[in-house]
């Protein structure tokens, strides 16, 4: 029998107490648990047949859809490791994921198998490309499959014995050096996490979550296998970008969960025709991927009275979440990110180790079962980051005398935009490849929308011209959307201490006093 201290085994066990509940939906149609368990099976057989063995890596590039879920269990029945990266990626970021975790395989779907043409000799790992679909891709020495294939076979493997502190996945954290660290986590860190959320949110199967993150975002991920240990559902309903046809969605499919980023609510409360949609199924409403405003939090309640509002705090390295703020705390401690999260010790403290008096503002330092094994292929920044006394989050805060923590500051330099988190070295590196471009540097100004908006702050070359659209340009050549800037400003120099360390605080300052010649 599937251990359930893996991640499958949850999976397993949903199945086996209610295996025609559905499990997933979109665009009309549903998957039950029965299936989805039959398929990650059949394709955990096929991986072992096509050579995947044992904590290999394989990559998962796709979109909310029920492959990204085949996908996902059946890596893990085939006793390997999940590393889900971003759809919307560029051959040069998708390549780096690929050769620096080495995976052996990678799904994806045939928009994205394009990106592997000519990087055969750059990803020697790579052996097996499996494409929904078949996939437009030159000739490679990789063997290319489709997912459809593997998924014919009337064999199935549900457990390889992979468990415990097993690694189940690695995910991709940027970070201010520009090149993004894989937090290792085990089976037993996801689920320490998923059993700590369903607890606290009181999930049930009759729960059915509104789905607009994308899996393959921690919080996203830690969304999915909450509602599949509880045995509820997922109802994949878009993009904020449609707001309507999420409201109209969570109406029709009685979703009684909506999970969001501040960005999410923000488009919410600005969408004029809330009132004309049922919202009455919802009960709950999570937030976490960066601080939202007490106004925010406040007009939310406002326009959902009936909804419990959970605000919560958490990074990747702990496999999602450190903290929450019970509702019925709410009003009293508005603008706190909670307490720690079932299992889960949470302390303020200084540089050394030591507990920093009430109200006096430190570093949060966390201790759980769910806080990761390290980063991948990283030593340094494990031993920097694991510290005895516990993960050090580089988040600085202070904690009252009730115990919740505020949290006061960012000591990353790190830009939270919507739900992405985004190191500004890559943005940087990028814009300066502009021949024109001497200096660029990139912060995150405060935006309603997004929480912060990426700006580029651009010095130019004596006598050089260049326009935010060339800026503009570059970035959407080598970077997601989601990195792309929503400001360029051009200026003379970069703010910058007597050593040369770069002042990002004064360029937030400059963008608030509109210093720069040129806005696009």
């Amino acid at each position: 029998m599937t251990k359930q201290n893996s991640l499958h085994g949850l999976l397993r066990a949903s199945t086996a107490r209610s295996p025609e509940s559905t499990v997933f939906i979109r665009r009309g149609r549903s998957t039950t648990y029965a299936e989805l368990d039959l398929l990650s099976g059949r394709l955990a057989s096929s991986l072992r047949e096509l050579g995947v063995q044992q904590g290999h890596r394989v990559a998962l590039v796709l979109d909310n859809t029920v492959e990204y879920l085949v996908a996902y269990y059946g890596i893990l029945k085939a006793g390997a490791v999940v590393v889900p990266l971003c759809p919307d990626t560029r051959t040069g970021t998708l390549s780096y994921a690929l050769g620096h975790c080495e995976a052996k395989g990678v799904i994806l779907d045939r928009k994205n198998a394009k990106l592997l043409d000519g990087q055969g000799d750059e990803l020697p790992a790579l052996h097996h490309v499996i494409s929904i679909g078949p996939p437009d891709l030159g000739a490679q020495r990789f063997a290319v499959t489709e997912l459809a294939s593997l998924l014919e076979t009337a064999e199935e493997l549900h457990d390889t014995g992979a468990h415990g502190d097993d690694l189940a996945s690695i995910i991709y954290t940027s970070g201010t050096t520009g090149h993004p660290k894989g937090a290792m986590l085990a089976h037993r860190n996801l689920v320490a996490n998923v059993r700590s959320i369903v607890q606290y949110l009181e999930l049930t199967p009759s729960d059915r979550i509104a789905m607009v993150l994308p899996f393959f975002y921690v919080y996203g991920n830690s969304v999915l296998h909450t509602h599949i240990h509880a045995g509820g559902s997922i109802a994949v309903l878009g993009s904020m970008a449609f707001p309507a046809a999420v409201l109209k969605g969570i109406q029709e499919q009685r979703c009684t969960g909506f999970s969001g980023v501040p960005s999410t609510f923000a488009r919410l409360i600005q969408f004029s025709a809330l009132d004309q949609f049922d919202l009455g199924s919802l009960r709950y409403l999570t937030q976490a991927g960066g601080p939202m405003t007490p106004a925010l939090t406040e007009k939310l309640k406002r326009a959902m009275p009936h909804v419990r509002v959970f605000v919560m705090y958490g990074q990747t390295e702990a496999s999602a979440r450190l903290s929450y703020l019970p509702p019925a705390d709410l009003e009293r401690k508005m603008g706190s990110a909670g307490i720690g999260i079932p299992g889960v010790t949470l302390r303020v403290m200084d540089k050394e180790g030591h507990e920093v008096p009430r109200g006096t503002v430190g570093e949060i330092v966390a201790q759980g079962d769910n806080v990761m094994l390290g980063y991948w292929k990283n030593p340094e920044e494990t031993e920097r980051t694991l510290r005895p006394e516990g993960l050090r989050t580089g988040d600085l805060a202070r904690m009252d005398e009730d115990g919740f923590i505020f949290i006061v500051a960012r000591e990353s330099d790190m830009i939270k935009s919507g739900a992405h988190r985004i190191g500004p070295k890559e943005i940087e590196d990028v814009v300066e490849k502009l021949p024109d471009v001497a200096q660029c540097a990139v912060v995150g100004v405060p935006d309603d929308l997004l929480g912060e908006a990426i700006t580029a702050f651009v010095v130019l070359m004596k006598d050089a011209s260049v326009t935010p659209k060339q800026v503009l340009q570059i970035c959407h050549d080598h970077l997601p959307k989601f990195k792309m800037p929503g400001h360029v400003r051009v200026v003379d120099s970069l703010p910058r201490t007597q050593t040369g360390k770069l002042r990002r605080n004064e360029l937030k300052d400059w963008f608030a006093s509109g210093k720069g010649l040129v806005e696009g």
